[in-house]
């Protein structure tokens, strides 16, 4: 490694010998770590408020705009389309201009996309600025990840992962409700007006409380996504992580829907039970990590919790089908929604947790952005298939179980990581890389 930065450990740590001057007064005052969580959390659900806003004002646009429940399910994909595209060129980006410029340029987009969704006036229009909003939301995941990484004592990183991860969770219930209540009380086009404001806030914050992390000496932009790509269990564990997305987008789409179907047609109270599925993030983000930890402390990998988890939101929306198709209650369907989302979220702590394991630290962002777009395949079939399904056979309840179905073959493919089929833990590439340096 060429001479640079030696190590910044944390706030307050010492500043060794060899590092330039700008980046040691900028180390000097790094924020602390959990003002740093606070704001990625905010900017995520800001975020959140635009992607799902989407979702609980669908019955007035397709209403409008006299839209299909296939062609719904597209423009609901558009964001999709753009968003996967962008998780690769997002970390390297961030890699070479650095993250929070690579953040605080996808946030402002993503103001300037809310506000075209409010001024669109065709379907053609609706589905650009979607595309719009994907881009610049798709510029998150990979750099913020990496800020929290560099602002987190390494004690910590684990929690503030987790912590951190949990605003898309509360973004999506806020999003839902907030969009629902407001699309009640004025027309649907000014909700994105208002949603516009939230992530422009957050970018005003970040740029004024967050500094630029140190950036460490890595391999270049291709030498990295080389190693990333020869990585057989990192392409197993995306191709496996494409069916908690489906499901998780499929859900986040048309839940207010599943809702109307057993017969909460007011927007309003629909929107409202709908947003009750980001509150169990936070819970399945925790739980589901600490049972991995520990059963990796015992000799157990964690793709056994990974591929339990898929295989239990499967389950547990296969029921949700049921009782579309039965046309139960809205506590029943609320239920069983939730214990959806718990086990959606509770995946990914142990898939991150498997990732940081597989590649060394130089190549996480780049690692990231690779396996976050292989699951995202899956959020681009999951609501346009469901909607198909909708149009075909009047019901969501087919659309649930082929959702269902999938998960099962995305909880074997989760055991194929190395060694297959083999509950015990395979020793962690990064911890030896480590080692031998």
């Amino acid at each position: 490694m060429r001479k640079g930065i030696k190590a910044v450990k944390g706030r307050g740590s010492e500043i060794r010998s060899g590092m330039p001057k700008r980046i040691r007064i900028a180390a000097m005052t790094m924020p602390s770590a959990s003002l740093v969580w606070i704001l990625l959390v905010y900017a995520w659900i800001a975020n959140y408020l635009i992607r799902m806003a989407l979702s609980s004002l669908l019955p007035p646009i397709m209403a409008e705009l006299s839209l299909s429940y296939t062609r719904a399910g597209l423009l609901a994909t558009a964001f999709l389309y753009a968003y996967t595209a962008m998780q690769l060129p997002a970390g390297l980006l961030g890699d070479r201009l650095g993250r929070k410029r690579v953040v605080l340029s996808g946030i402002i987009l993503g103001v300037a996309a809310s506000l075209l969704m409010g001024l669109a006036g065709s379907f053609l229009m609706l589905f650009l600025a979607r595309l719009l909003t994907g881009l610049s939301q798709g510029s998150l995941f990979s750099n913020d990840r990496v800020i929290i990484a560099a602002y987190t004592p390494k004690e910590k990183i684990a929690l503030g992962q987790g912590v951190s991860f949990s605003g898309p969770g509360l973004g999506t219930t806020l999003g839902l409700f907030l969009a629902g209540a407001l699309g009640e009380l004025m027309p649907w086009r000014g909700v994105f007006f208002v949603f516009a404001l939230p992530p422009l806030l957050a970018a005003l914050l970040l740029w004024w409380l967050i500094p630029e992390p140190p950036t460490q000496v890595a391999d270049s932009g291709r030498g990295s996504l080389r190693r990333v790509v020869r990585q057989p269990d990192l392409w197993i564990l995306g191709v496996a992580g494409m069916t908690p997305v489906w499901i998780q987008f499929t859900l986040a789409t048309w839940a207010p829907l599943l809702f109307a179907e057993i017969g909460v047609t007011e927007l309003g109270r629909s929107a409202f039970y709908a947003s009750l599925q980001g509150l169990p993030a936070p819970f399945g983000l925790l739980a589901m990590g600490w049972l991995a930890d520990l059963a990796q402390r015992r000799g157990i990998g964690r793709k056994v919790v990974i591929a339990l988890t898929i295989l239990l939101a499967g389950g547990s929306f296969a029921a949700v089908g049921f009782v579309v198709q039965a046309g139960g209650s809205p506590l029943l369907l609320t239920t069983l929604m939730l214990a959806t989302s718990f086990f959606l979220w509770g995946t990914w702590g142990p898939v991150y947790a498997l990732v940081g394991d597989l590649v060394r630290p130089s190549l996480l962002g780049t690692a990231f952005g690779f396996m976050n777009t292989l699951c995202f395949v899956g959020s681009l079939a999951g609501p346009v298939f469901t909607g198909w399904v909708k149009d075909v056979t009047g019901s969501f309840a087919c659309g649930c179980c082929g959702a269902a179905i999938a998960a099962g073959l995305g909880a074997a493919i989760a055991l194929a990581i190395h060694p297959a089929f083999r509950l015990r833990a395979a020793p962690s590439v990064a911890g030896a890389e480590e080692r031998r340096v």
